[in-house]
């Protein structure tokens, strides 16, 4: 049977942000002055097995509208298996200039060989912020 080729949603695949920090970049002059650092969990779920292969995000100034899209392969530099009843966590950072939504999604492959699609919740990265925030307070 061949795979599909249609990304589909894996009933039970989730994504939660588990903690966001908010401060100030150490780059003098920088022209994305504020940083987020964010932690996720991906948990599975599911009853198959799922393998994540890259990640989008679109992240969008608010005031402006401008859009900044980062897409790539791999998972902070790994292409993490995540057993069913399995949770891949994680932590990495956006560097922005404005308050500035983010979203987007992990893709990758399940056990069957289906592409699978899983939508990170969005959260706003406020200008000037400092500190940590629970997300539900977005």
């Amino acid at each position: 049977m061949k795979a599909s080729s249609a990304p589909q949603t894996v009933p039970g695949l989730e994504v939660k942000i588990e903690q966001l920090r908010f401060g100030m970049t150490s780059e003098e002059g920088s022209d994305r002055p504020f940083v987020c650092q964010y932690y996720l969990s991906i948990r599975n779920g599911s009853d198959r097995v799922i393998r994540l292969q890259g990640r989008k995000w679109v992240l969008t100034e608010q005031e402006t509208g401008e859009k900044v899209v980062i897409e790539g392969e791999g998972i902070v530099g790994s292409f993490p298996e995540i057993p069913s009843g399995g949770k891949f966590r994680y932590s990495s950072y956006h560097l922005y200039r404005r308050t500035t939504m983010a979203e987007g999604a992990y893709f990758g492959r399940d056990d069957g060989g289906r592409t699978i699609v899983v939508a990170i919740p969005p959260f706003h990265m406020t200008a000037g912020l400092a500190g940590e925030a629970d997300h539900a307070l977005f």
